[in-house]
């Protein structure tokens, strides 16, 4: 979590292959954002990943994130600088 005082945190998630498309990612960040908005009273929750990374892109826009920036070579993978998705959600939008 960043500063107390901004009530905001960043959240990121892996998953081995063998567990990839079965739903628990998307269904562990779901809990995550519950529990953030609910138990920890935020405001904003962030994430991003990769642009190539089409099934992160997926789980955070199934879960009510929202895409806000696209930051340029930002991640560094085996394969060279990769550019960024910067999402978020707030306690008032539907997750």
């Amino acid at each position: 979590m960043g500063k107390v005082k901004y009530k905001n945190a960043e959240v990121w998630f892996k998953f081995h292959k063998n567990h990839w498309n079965k739903g628990f990612a998307t269904e562990s960040l779901k809990e995550i954002l519950r529990f953030g908005f609910n138990e920890l009273n935020l405001h904003r929750i962030e994430a991003g990943c990769a642009v190539g990374n089409i099934g992160s892109i997926h789980v955070l826009e199934k879960a009510g994130m929202t895409r806000e920036a696209h930051t340029r070579k930002l991640l560094p993978l085996s394969s060279g600088w990769s550019d960024n998705f910067g999402y978020a959600i707030l306690a008032t939008d539907t997750y």
